[in-house]
């Protein structure tokens, strides 16, 4: 009996630290028709930026609500430009910061 209990404790610890330390989500590429494809990094806004996940995952980046980034809400600027505004990140609505994002 003990050992299961042990056994039920140490799995436990296992699956949940295993979630806790898979912070991130990975890179993310959304392809334009008339652009360069944008490149998102989770790990450079996580980690080298210090970001926590509620940074953006509030209503339209609600996480497990399968929300989908579509064209017509792209070219809103309802997404990027929520932070990339010139005034918490680079300007993603000048010319000379079209490079940071879009890359081949």
């Amino acid at each position: 009996m003990r050992n299961t209990i042990l056994l039920y404790v140490l799995l436990f610890l296992f699956t949940t630290g295993a979630t806790v330390l898979a912070i991130g989500g990975g890179d993310i590429s959304f392809t334009l028709q008339k652009a360069d494809p944008v490149h998102f990094s989770h790990d450079y806004h996580m980690k080298t930026r210090g970001l926590k996940c509620v940074a953006c995952h509030f209503q339209k980046f609600s996480k497990g609500q399968g929300y989908e980034m579509k064209k017509e809400v792209i070219t809103k600027r309802d997404f990027c430009e929520l932070c990339h505004n010139g005034m918490k990140g680079f300007d993603a609505g000048s010319t000379k910061n079209c490079t940071r994002c879009h890359k081949k």
